[in-house]
């Protein structure tokens, strides 16, 4: 197993320069260190090193020019500006591969924009994981079975969050009505807040309900918190 690098120091020049065909970011280092070993005994990658932090990540990145990094969710939030600025500035054609089931939504809506080839799942088994990473260094689009519910591949290459496409469809009094919901509010008090029947505020509640896939009012002030439009 590769051991991580220091990132401290100036980058390494070029005569010592290790090579690296794929790097696995996870702030969890076990598991990082874990895939990355799996990665190197499957055998579809001669090389590949694990990062704990963002810093050791983009320090990997300059020095090694890995075909693929895959990155765990802590790591890609926390820092992703920075590592997409560094791919898009210096290596253009370093792929990125990210997991993605513990990104709620409105990350994935975020990151989705960005430069992500494949959107993969700790669900999968390693040998799934090894062989999608190998198509993603090829430059193909890969999306998990297991985030095939919440994500979508379009014909024209590009990742669509399943979610947002469905919230995008709420008008803006029912983003008002799930507001004063999520936060507490009786459908009686909604309804003399916003001037309005109770009936259509039930009526409104159900369409939401169903946009966010919510069963009931918990799931839906769970979901509220959840995506950081309250405080829990």
């Amino acid at each position: 197993m590769q051991a991580n690098m220091d990132v401290r120091g100036t980058s390494l020049e070029p005569e010592v320069r290790q090579v690296a065909d794929a790097i696995v970011a996870d702030a969890n280092r076990v598991n990082g260190e874990s895939i990355a070993w799996c990665l190197n005994a499957y055998g579809g990658f001669r090389n590949v090193t694990a990062a704990g932090t963002a810093a050791e990540l983009l320090y990997a990145i300059r020095s090694q020019r890995p075909q693929v990094v895959l990155i765990g969710e802590r790591i890609l939030i926390g820092a992703a500006r920075e590592i997409f600025g560094e791919l898009a500035v210096k290596l253009g054609e370093t792929r990125v591969a990210a997991f993605a089931d513990a990104l709620t939504d409105r990350q994935l809506d975020l990151i989705v924009n960005n430069r992500i080839t494949g959107l993969l799942s700790r669900q999968d088994s390693m040998r799934t994981i090894s062989d999608q990473l190998i198509q993603v260094a090829a430059g193909n689009r890969m999306l998990s079975e297991q985030l095939k519910n919440r994500l979508q591949l379009g014909t024209d290459g590009q990742f669509r969050c399943a979610a947002s496409a469905r919230l995008q469809k709420l008008t803006d009094r029912q983003w008002d009505v799930l507001l004063r919901i999520a936060e507490g509010g009786r459908v009686s008090e909604v309804a003399e807040a916003l001037a309005i029947s109770e009936k259509a505020v039930e009526s409104h509640k159900y369409r939401i309900m169903r946009a966010i896939g919510a069963n009931d009012r918990v799931d839906l002030c769970r979901w509220a918190i959840r995506e950081g439009l309250i405080e829990a």
